[in-house]
Order: C-alpha cells, then structure tokens, then sequence
C-alpha cells in the first residue's frame, strides 16, 4: 500500500478493520451513492418547492418519521435520537480486529468474503422497487407507499447484511457507510466533509421535525 492510500489512514483502520479491495470500496461508493441520490434528492426538491414536493409519489424520509411517525407517536423522536447515538458508540468502540468492510463479526478468522455483492447492490434496488409496485398495486396511500420502501431498503440494505457478518460470518464486499465515508476523507475530504455535514443536517431534521422552519423571535 502506498502512503496515501486511505486504508492505511486510522480513521479507515478503526472503521473498516481490515482493509478492503480497491473493488469493494467502488461498491461502497456505488451502493452508498444510490441510497444518497434515492434519499438526498426528493429531500431538496421538497425543501426548496412545495410543488416538486408533491409530485414525488413517495414521501420523503423526513416527512414519513417527523410529519407523521413522530406526530402521532412523541417517542418516535427519542427513538431516533437513541439509534444514532447507539450506532455512533457501536462504530468507535467495536473492536478493529472484529470488523470485516467496517461490518461486526464475531470470529474474524472464519468470516467468507461474499464476492457477489455487486449482485445484491442490484437486489436491493429491485427488492426496493419492487415493495413500492406491489404496494401501489394494493391501492397504498403515499404514506404506505413510503413505508413500503423504505422498510424494504433498510431490512435488505442494512439489516440483512450486518446479520450475515455477525451471525453467519459472510461479509458482503460493500464497506458500511462510515467505512465508505472513511474512505471517502481519505479520497477527497472536503467532498467526505460535506457529505458528513449534509448527514448531520438530515439526522437533526429527523429528530426535530421540522427543524430548521421553526420561527425564531418575535412576530
């Protein structure tokens, strides 16, 4: 590895664990890069027209948990607060030498590098699409919809992986996000910086809907 090869930098170390190939990081980008664009787009459309707003057929994330989650449901908010915090603490205490492409595994020794994950980067996508045909399909309000697919894409694009690492000791060659963001800094920081800055913008968007279109001082 050369000396400006990010996965030499600690940060990338301590977040990845293992360094991971030039390939598997691609994968990081690309699958990271989707979930940015599908997620990040329909937020500034909304964020900058109401129009825009509701023509997208799906609701945005923020809207789905602030709007309506945590309007009916108060808890929802320090529900949101809880996991950031809890998956922040899991990131930087998990032990280096147990992580495989920054995922958790019990014994590093037996973890199987899954090398057809560029297949499931393409399954994600499909499973996703496909949650929101079929709940359209059924008549869903686009609430329901919203529902629909952003289960789909949290239980197949976070859930089932980290299961597979930890349990069953299969890592997928896609880096988790602050592996990708690890790698990222090292790649260009300032791009990684604002990416980070956009993230904390959102998670506070989420957990204080409708932050920042709160009126400040007097009439």
């Amino acid at each position: 590895m050369s000396a400006t090869d990010p996965s030499t930098s600690p940060m990338a170390q301590d977040f990845v664990g293992d360094e991971v190939s030039p390939h598997d990081e691609v994968n990081g980008y690309v699958f990271w890069g989707l979930v940015a664009l599908f997620i990040g787009v329909p937020e500034l459309l909304a964020a900058f027209s109401k129009t825009l707003k509701a023509d997208i057929p799906w609701p945005t994330i923020s809207n789905l948990i602030g709007k309506d989650l945590e309007r009916r449901h108060h808890w929802v908010a320090l529900l949101v607060v809880a996991l950031i915090v809890l998956v922040t603490l899991h990131t930087l205490t998990y032990p280096a030498a147990k992580k495989k492409a920054g995922r958790a595994v019990r014994d590093p020794s037996e973890a199987v590098h899954v090398t057809w994950s560029g297949w499931y980067i393409a399954l994600v996508a499909v499973t996703g699409a496909a949650a929101g045909v079929v709940a359209s399909t059924l008549g869903a309000s686009k609430l329901e919809l919203g529902y629909a697919i952003y289960i789909s894409l949290t239980i197949t694009g976070v859930v089932i992986p980290s299961a597979l690492a930890y349990w069953w000791n299969r890592v997928l060659a896609i880096p988790t996000l602050f592996a990708t963001l690890s790698y990222l800094r090292g790649r260009a920081a300032w791009v990684a910086a604002l990416v980070v800055a956009l993230l904390v913008v959102l998670l506070f968007h989420l957990a204080l809907y409708p932050w920042p279109n709160y009126q400040f001082g007097g009439p």
